[in-house]
């Protein structure tokens, strides 16, 4: 019996230290996994013109490719930096036939025309082919009023000085939605303020313009790879987009679906960019997700990286 307990209770020591051994190999494991994820970063636009200062993919080999009937949602966090004498448009995110050399290169375009206080968006092959709509955030009246209450601006423009209704840290989520209408009609066309729904642009019913800005037929080539940039156009020379300081971009994604009013409200997530990854239509209908901790990856797997160039980098938030 002495010897089956000294047996036992070295068998029973054995499997503890084991035991702990794994408990604890668990533990960090466990740790890291939920570690993963963090937020302590974004890419920061250089003012600076020129594709060696930009923030672009410029060769998707084929994982970013559209034509004028795709549906899909475009997100993305934004710290201004512009201030009131910038007086000209700001790019915010922009894409196109790679090696375009002009807007008419099946281009789609978010920007801000900071002399008018709006926000555009847009999508063209050609001058005289085009869908357009804008919401302007100082007027409370009229179709304005949803922008307006969003936005939380006032009369003052947006810039570096006047965020409106954005977070602690400066952050404005910015969310646009497309159907599978080939017009930019406010009933396939939608612009959220972090995720709160601006409602009617200018080209609506309500200024009896209820088709929204459609020049001529659009028609794009999805056979063609495309560019995608932050902060500054994906054409041409890369036009510097902003002045004073840079602009600031964080928790970027791309969705092959129209979010609705809830998966937008669970993606700004009370105003705390989310893992992305924990989010209900991630599976189905995210095809890129950028977080710019420190690179470029795309969170999606296989999806294609932001190459960050020059004066353009990766900064505290």
């Amino acid at each position: 019996m002495g010897t089956t307990s000294k047996i036992t209770g070295t068998l029973a020591t054995a499997i503890s230290k084991v035991s702990g051994t794994v408990i604890s190999g668990l533990a960090n494991i466990m740790g890291q996994v939920i570690s993963l994820f963090t937020d302590d970063k974004a890419v920061a636009k250089s003012i600076t013109t020129g594709s060696g200062e930009a923030v672009y993919i410029a060769d998707s080999d084929g994982h970013y490719r559209y034509d004028e009937d795709d549906a899909f949602t475009i997100s993305f966090w934004i710290k201004v930096g512009w201030d009131v004498n910038v007086n000209t448009h700001i790019h915010l995110f922009a894409s196109a036939d790679v090696s375009a050399s002009s807007a008419n290169k099946d281009s789609y375009r978010i920007w801000y025309y900071e002399p008018h206080n709006r926000l555009y968006v847009e999508w063209r092959h050609h001058q005289n082919h085009k869908c357009q709509q804008f919401w302007l955030f100082h007027d409370n009246t009229g179709v304005y009023a949803d922008a307006y209450s969003a936005a939380g601006l006032g009369a003052t423009y947006w810039n570096s000085s006047n965020r409106g209704n954005a977070n602690s840290d400066g952050y404005t989520m910015i969310t646009v939605t497309r159907g599978t209408a080939n017009t930019a009609a406010p009933s396939n066309l939608k612009f959220y303020w972090n995720a709160t729904d601006c409602v009617d642009g200018f080209y609506s019913a309500a200024n009896s313009r209820s088709d929204g800005n459609n020049v001529g037929t659009v028609a794009q080539d999805d056979d063609i790879d495309k560019q995608i940039t932050l902060g500054s156009q994906a054409w041409g020379s890369f036009l510097q987009s902003g002045n004073n300081d840079e602009t600031k971009f964080n928790g970027v994604t791309l969705w092959d679906k129209v979010l609705n009013q809830s998966e937008i409200t669970e993606l700004y997530n009370s105003g705390a960019p989310m893992n992305v990854a924990n989010h209900s239509a991630y599976d189905a209908s995210c095809v890129g997700w950028w977080n710019f901790e420190d690179n470029g990856n795309n969170e999606v797997s296989g999806g294609p990286a932001f190459t960050v160039n020059g004066n353009s980098n990766f900064e505290n938030k």
